[in-house]
């Protein structure tokens, strides 16, 4: 209320009535909106870059792949698959090539913050992206995912 009032004050008296309330209502959703966007949390992902080929590949797919999506660690890193051929997105920034099949690139704010290569098993993966995850995404991120993730 208070704010509204500050924001009918500023108006000149030459805009009145229905319009200066439109107007100010106007004024104050841009204000929330500039607000809102000083405090955006950026996303985190979990890149895996693949081939066909790649057996490993196949292996971790038919252990993690298939539950992944449904697993905790999919709301703070979802996973996003790139096939090792393909040219990366232009906004992501990784910290060297990837070689080999399958590495899996940690990415907070398109940028990578981790990185894990090749499959070494179903316990060592999620052990690795555990180590990753709490390190690499800021506490306040994971605990915003953890409330609006249903797989939490």
């Amino acid at each position: 209320m208070e704010i509204r009032r500050s924001l009918l004050e500023i108006l000149p008296e030459s805009v009145g009535g229905p319009l200066q309330l439109t107007f100010a209502k106007s004024i104050f959703i841009a204000i929330l909106s500039i607000s809102a966007s000083l405090y955006t949390v950026h996303a985190s992902e979990l890149i895996m870059f693949d081939s066909p080929y790649c057996t490993w590949c196949s292996k971790w797919e038919d252990e993690i792949g298939v539950i992944y999506d449904l697993t905790p660690e999919s709301c703070q890193a979802p996973l996003r698959r790139i096939d090792i051929s393909d040219d990366l997105p232009d906004s992501l920034i990784i910290n060297e090539e990837v070689l080999y099949t399958p590495t899996f690139v940690l990415i907070n704010d398109n940028r990578e913050v981790a990185r894990i290569i090749g499959y070494p098993g179903e316990e060592f993966f999620w052990a690795m992206l555990h180590e990753a995850i709490d390190k690499q995404i800021p506490e306040e991120l994971r605990l915003k995912n953890t409330k609006t993730c249903k797989n939490s």
